[in-house]
């Protein structure tokens, strides 16, 4: 069962393991690995020619799926390297806040949101329940696999609590087809990604019940393959680059490792073991319906 075969006990929204193991590792390896806005999860290859095209249509489809409005503010969970609050500060003229305990990741997205509206605080998520803050839109984009089983109903909790009543919030997580786990994930949890939980789709439902109506679900999985291909023809392009200071990481194993894990992950997604949901939710439903976008 996926749920005995992970360590769900994550200290702040990352245990310090994850994060020195994966997040951490370096911006230079995400650098040579990502496309120019260093967007690492699964991009929307809808009418896309590359990874570049890609990601920014993800970006997008989340902008209209939240119906951005210029002047309104967004609370980003797990923002990563500062990727979508830039694009949403550029783009559709909001103000945000984001949330991570990644320093590598903090160091970066202040180092290119200078003079926009985004303030990255490198702080646990749940202290954004604490702030009194309301924001008109909530979105986490690839961070809800790394809380643990046992913060999801507090991840739905800080959402609600953060969120203006008449706000909408878009969760983007990937999530098992079913109650098992492919052998190989324990090798990926122990290795790689550390403390990882992969949710199924009932856990929306079950977890936010009694906070959140779902107004919306998007299972785009399949994009998830030729993204994670995309980052493995980067990262064999570029160790070059790397070697120096990533070859001796694990035992001299790293680059197998890595290599392992972009193409075991794409196999996963190619076989739909591993799904791709974005769920958009509000507090008490919409009045006449949700239009989504696609």
């Amino acid at each position: 069962k996926l749920r005995n075969t992970v360590n769900h006990q994550t200290t702040g929204f990352l245990s310090a393991r994850v994060i020195d193991d994966h997040y951490d590792l370096g911006n230079d390896l995400y650098t040579n690995m990502l496309e120019s806005n260093m967007v690492y999860t699964c991009a929307y290859w809808k009418d896309a020619k590359n990874l570049e095209e890609a990601q920014i249509n993800k970006l997008d489809l989340i902008a209209r799926k939240l119906k951005l409005e210029p002047g309104m503010t967004v609370l980003d969970l797990g923002c990563g390297f500062g990727s979508l609050c830039k694009y949403f500060a550029e783009k559709y003229k909001v103000s945000c806040v984001g949330y991570t305990l990644a320093k590598e990741q903090v160091k970066y997205a202040n180092s290119v949101l200078k003079d926009l509206p985004v303030e990255i605080r490198c702080e646990d998520y749940r202290n954004a329940a604490k702030t009194g803050e309301k924001f008109d839109r909530v979105v986490s984009v690839g961070f809800f696999e790394a809380i643990g089983v046992h913060n999801f109903r507090t991840y739905f909790e800080v959402v609600e609590k953060c969120m203006k009543d008449d706000g909408l919030s878009l969760l983007h997580t990937i999530t098992a087809r079913d109650q098992g786990i492919p052998k190989a994930g324990e090798f990926a949890e122990k290795h790689i990604f550390p403390g990882g939980m992969v949710p199924h789709p009932e856990d929306f439902q079950m977890y936010s019940e009694g906070l959140l109506v779902i107004e919306d679900i998007q299972n785009f999985g399949a994009y998830y393959t030729p993204t994670l291909q995309a980052w493995h023809d980067n990262f064999k392009t570029n160790w070059s680059k790397l070697e120096a200071s990533y070859g001796q990481k694990k035992n001299g194993r790293f680059y197998r490792m890595w290599e392992w894990y972009l193409l075991w992950s794409a196999a996963c997604f190619n076989s739909r073991v591993l799904m791709l949901y974005q769920v958009v939710q509000s507090k008490r439903g919409i009045a006449g319906g949700y239009e989504s976008v696609r």
